[in-house]
């Protein structure tokens, strides 16, 4: 038991240090992110508290130069005023009221944005606020000067408006330009806004001069100045919080309730204005309960840890013996697999080969259902004509023939003959076009040929394919393109895109659009195949190269067709091959990129090889 002598006093001191440094990193997290949060909110409403001045400021000097105009009478000015308030009122509507008041205390003009409009006041509905205490504050203060009112609770006709809107009131002479005072220029500030900017955190609180709230956590603490409510005050519920926030402007602490972060909001405004004092606070439980759950969490560590020393000895033991066993069976497991891959590989290849085959298969029934068709009107040319001779015969023999019949028949035979030699011409082009389709394949030599040429080659011979789909087929393929590449394997991957959106594009429709274009760029041929079909999912794109990969295995599908598309581009033609979705998913294009000019003798070998497999 001497050896774990030390790991019994290494467990409990690792134990401690681990909560401790655990603890204090969490801990600082909440610290910088709530010292951020109030710090972000003193620097709103000291922003808000700055505008206010500005915009107060403001209104004076417009009131002031609108009384200093004396081309206009007392009602001109008045009414000028009050559209300048009006359009003041539409510039700024966070201020639910603006106001110019006499000398006298009576108000002169008024404009209230009430339920999102602008209300220019009567002059019989204008009120006497000399008797205000914000109208009494405001003339003792020296020119230039704002006075700011607490923040309270909106108050109409003698009772609080519901639901609250939060108010701030800030005033300022309208001086002359002989310094005497014309009365107060007058903002009352809709706080409902900033209040609600603040709450979005979920744990800012806003305090007073006297510690009431007017924004909390708890919903019901707020106001209470407005109900006669002293005891929702900080000072009564944490004094000990309240204390420390009054001596310093700003500070973070924790306590046994958690982490009070305050900080007491300052704007740098003239030195004769007097500012509310406001205090932006925040509280979190969250160091406590970082505290409480680290504590029971390194607890059971330094349990655990020393209990799976103590069974460490004896698990090591039998782990060694296990692995041994595993190793023995693994190194049979990798055998068996690397006969299965080789299995997998030749059974690939010959699946490969096989789907070569039946595309060229497919193109060999689709020329024999393109014979038929000219080749018995040939014949059937040729038995009609052959009728017609006869019953000519009969009739020489007979001694009845006439040269009106003559002459029919000579005009008969001559169409006949003409429609015969058509289709025989038909079926030759055929045959030539699939000899020379067939010998590029088989050979896979490089050589020089014109892309229109080729396409046109390979439309034909697939013709078959697509007629009698209702499926519409269009090209736009430059004459001027001339390749020196393999026209096999090219033929061989536009006959698999072609066929491939014949199988997928049009599941959904019975007329649908294939466009094959072509265009150069510099030493390479950008060539595109496009549908406007149901398109291919996007977690779909990245595998449909994929060897194998099909969505029509239950019709047949074996996964190859652009497995082929992709190897014969890249290996043999030395070019690349992407697929582009339509908009909204709607239609597909797969883009050919090749050289003019194939080059590469790593390419030829890997023609060659691919044709003669």
């Amino acid at each position: 038991m001497s050896y774990l002598l030390p790991w019994w006093l290494l467990v409990p001191l690792g134990s401690w240090l681990m909560y401790h440094y655990a603890s204090q990193w969490q801990i600082d997290q909440v610290r910088y992110a709530q010292q951020e949060l109030v710090d972000r909110d003193t620097l709103v409403l000291s922003a808000t508290l700055t505008r206010v001045h500005q915009d107060v400021s403001l209104l004076s000097q417009m009131t002031a130069s609108v009384l200093a105009d004396n081309r206009l009478g007392e009602t001109e000015q008045l009414e000028l005023l009050q559209r300048l308030f009006v359009d003041f009122s539409s510039a700024y509507p966070s201020y639910m009221q603006v106001r110019w008041i006499g000398n006298s205390g009576v108000e002169r003009v008024r404009v209230d944005y009430i339920d999102n409009q602008r209300r220019v006041v009567a002059a019989d509905a204008l009120q006497d606020k000399s008797s205000r205490y914000y109208v009494i504050e405001a003339k003792r203060l020296a020119s230039g000067a704002v006075y700011y009112s607490p923040f309270d609770l909106n108050i109409e006709a003698g009772k609080i408006e519901i639901p609250y809107r939060p108010t701030l009131r800030a005033a300022t002479k309208v001086m002359d330009s002989n310094g005497k005072a014309l009365g107060l220029a007058l903002l009352n500030l809709d706080g409902s806004g900033l209040l609600e900017r603040l709450r979005q955190s979920g744990k800012t609180m806003l305090l007073n001069a006297e510690g009431y709230w007017l924004l909390s956590t708890l919903g019901h603490r707020e106001w209470g100045f407005m109900f006669d409510a002293p005891e929702q005050r900080l000072a009564v519920i944490h004094p000990e919080v309240w204390r420390r926030i009054q001596e310093e402007p700003q500070g973070q602490f924790i306590d046994e309730t958690g982490m009070w972060t305050f900080s007491r909001v300052a704007p740098i405004l003239n030195g004769d204005s007097k500012v509310p004092v406001l205090y932006a606070l925040s509280h979190d439980e969250q160091p406590l309960l970082i505290q409480a759950r680290l504590q029971r969490l390194y607890a059971g560590v330094g349990a655990v840890v020393f209990l799976c020393m103590t069974l460490l000895g004896a698990f090591l033991a039998r782990s060694n013996l296990r692995l041994e066993d595993k190793a023995h069976e693994l190194q049979q497991s990798n055998a068996a697999l690397a006969m299965t891959l080789a299995q997998l590989k030749t059974s690939q290849q010959e699946l490969v080969r096989t789907e070569k085959l039946s595309s060229l298969g497919l193109m060999v029934a689709g020329v024999a259902h393109e014979l038929n068709t000219p080749i018995g009107a040939a014949m059937l040319c040729v038995t009609a004509l052959n009728d017609r001779l006869g019953e000519l015969m009969r009739d020489y023999h007979n001694g009845t023939i006439k040269r009106s019949q003559l002459e029919e028949f000579i005009q008969y035979q001559e169409e006949g003959l003409t429609l015969a030699e058509r289709n025989l011409k038909r079926s030759a082009l055929l045959i030539q076009q699939f000899r020379q389709v067939a010998a590029d394949r088989a050979n896979a030599d490089r050589q020089a040929f014109w892309l229109h040429e080729l396409v046109t080659d390979i439309l034909a011979l697939n013709h078959g394919q697509w007629k009698h789909s209702h499926h519409k087929l269009t090209t736009d393929i430059p004459s001027d393109i001339h390749m020196h590449s393999y026209p096999g394997p090219l033929g061989q991957v536009l006959q698999n895109l072609v066929h491939n959106a014949l199988i997928h594009a049009f599941e959904d429709t019975e007329r649908g659009e294939i466009h094959i274009c072509a265009r150069k760029l510099q030493h390479k041929v950008e060539i595109c195949v496009m549908d406007n079909g149901v398109g291919i999912e996007e977690q779909d794109c990245q595998r449909v190269f994929d060897p194998f990969y099909t969505t029509k295995r239950n019709s047949g599908g074996t996964g190859l067709g652009l497995h082929i598309v992709h190897h014969l581009t890249t290996e043999v033609l030395g070019g690349s091959v992407r697929i582009s979705r339509g908009v909204n998913g709607i239609g597909t294009s797969m883009i050919l990129l090749l050289p003019l000019e194939q080059v590469d003798g790593k390419s030829e070998k890997a023609a060659n090889g691919s044709m003669a497999s």
